[in-house]
């Protein structure tokens, strides 16, 4: 694919990341004069492009003189604030843009678009998977998976893309996708997780803002849908021009899913996701929306159950690690946010040893105390930056059952072993971030994951 649009042009690359550096290629291909901007040291930088004819600007002041571009493309990591401050300051003002934007300007097929605080990632698999059954050229990309210029040149018109996007990704977009899917928008990202992943939103505002993005330029040929029960994501419809279906609870859906996972249209029942082995509320409810988007491709139920009943759970998504002594051990690490974990532990009916805490995000514990307190919870661990904050939240609820607090995830693990009987779900489904212990929550997850077959006392009973 030539980008002929930018020959001859001045391009910056802020920042060194997937996106940008997928998107590298193609602009070299069109004949652009390409500088890569990045904070890191002007050795690790040039190892990482190492392309003498690429130019680079490196260390401290890598976004200084952004007015010597034509075209600025930043990478998600960064915060729009700081290329805007930068930017606002210039006489002659580069156009901004991101990969993602461009992509969705260019791409040659339908675009399917999730967002939401959590679950973007198995909603997207699960719409994959759907759309499968009728159609072998699905790809999914963006924020899971591959950068979307790593397989663009293996699209045709024919072609499904699905792109899994987070809020940093849609901030400054000014596209939409031809089909918008928002899941429930709840506080999250409002404090940096390190000074490598800078990037945050000032406010809760500024977060939905964002969200609200991948409708923001829709129009009535495209389509939205939306998780109804979410009143943030309810005003995000609102306010779109696009055709609409609302899926949740809510008798006033256009798709119905109850709590037990059977989903209907007009009182009549369509699919029992329950009998696809799909668990958890917040698991059916990313079902139904993909079923709704399923269901516009032509694919029929039978085909959905049917793909459903093979679909593997995503790593460190409420993935069973195994049953050891009769004790289930469920990694559920990418639960990085309290809402995220709230749903995890309405998943289960028996009794549950929870792991919690790790590095902050700004969020709230208030809503997840509560939870904890009516649940089936009968001992909590806690780890990391947040341990104390969770500790003390829960016991402002009223939250009476055991509460230890250890250093490590091994020790976390210990700990549960020695504590379960037979019957008892051992689940970390942290609720917080893992920028303080581990590279990030798939690490954390891995960590988990080794420590529970290292330690495990005999075979694996189911």
């Amino acid at each position: 694919m030539l980008l002929s649009i930018f020959a001859g042009k001045k391009v910056g690359l802020l920042g060194a990341g997937m996106e940008n550096l997928a998107l590298l290629p193609f602009l070299k291909e069109a004949g652009s004069e390409i500088t890569v901007c990045d904070k890191a040291d002007q050795e690790t930088l040039s190892k990482r492009i190492n392309d003498s004819s690429i130019s680079l600007r490196s260390g401290e002041n890598y976004l200084d003189n952004l007015g010597d571009f034509d075209t600025v493309f930043r990478i998600p990591g960064m915060p729009v604030r700081e290329v805007q401050a930068k930017i606002a300051k210039l006489d002659k003002k580069p156009e901004t843009s991101s990969a993602i934007d461009l992509f969705m300007e260019v791409c040659p097929c339908p675009i399917i678009g999730v967002t939401g605080t959590k679950g973007k990632g198995t909603t997207s698999t699960l719409i994959a998977a759907a759309l499968k059954q009728v159609n072998k050229h699905v790809f999914v990309g963006a924020n899971i998976a591959r950068p979307v210029f790593e397989f663009i040149d293996e699209l045709t018109k024919d072609s499904i893309v699905i792109l899994e996007l987070s809020s940093f990704q849609l901030e400054d977009i000014k596209h939409s996708p031809h089909i918008a899917v928002i899941l429930p928008v709840t506080e999250d990202h409002l404090q940096p997780l390190s000074e490598i992943s800078p990037n945050y939103h000032l406010n809760l505002g500024e977060y939905v803002s964002a969200k609200a993005q991948l409708t923001a330029f829709q129009g009535p040929t495209d389509l939205l849908v939306y998780a109804l029960d979410s009143p943030t994501t309810k005003e995000i419809a609102d306010n779109s021009n696009a055709r609409r279906i609302g899926v949740g609870r809510n008798p006033k859906a256009d798709l119905t899913v109850s709590i037990d996972g059977k989903i209907s249209e007009n009182g009549h029942q369509l699919m029992d996701l329950a009998k696809t082995g799909l668990r958890g509320e917040h698991v059916f409810l990313d079902a139904a929306l993909a079923v709704a988007i399923g269901r516009e491709f032509g694919v029929t139920e039978e085909q959905m159950e049917e793909a459903f009943s093979h679909y593997e759970t995503l790593p460190h998504r409420l993935q069973t690690i195994g049953k050891f002594n009769d004790v289930t051990y469920i990694d559920d690490s990418y639960a990085t946010a309290p809402d995220a974990a709230m749903a995890a532990i309405k998943a289960f009916n028996g009794p549950v040893i929870w792991i919690g805490g790790g590095s902050k995000k700004g969020a709230s514990f208030d809503d997840l105390a509560r939870i904890i307190k009516e649940s089936h919870i009968k001992l909590v661990i806690l780890l990391g930056e947040e341990a104390d904050r969770l500790k003390q939240t829960l016991g402002d609820h009223g939250f009476d059952r055991p509460i230890i607090k250890v250093s490590q995830l091994v020790s976390a693990v210990e700990e549960a072993r020695r504590r379960a009987v037979k019957g008892d779900t051992v689940l970390l489904s942290p609720a917080c971030a893992s920028k303080d212990m581990f590279k990030n929550a798939a690490e954390r997850g891995e960590i988990f994951t080794k420590a529970v077959l290292e330690g495990k006392d005999g075979g694996i009973s189911v």
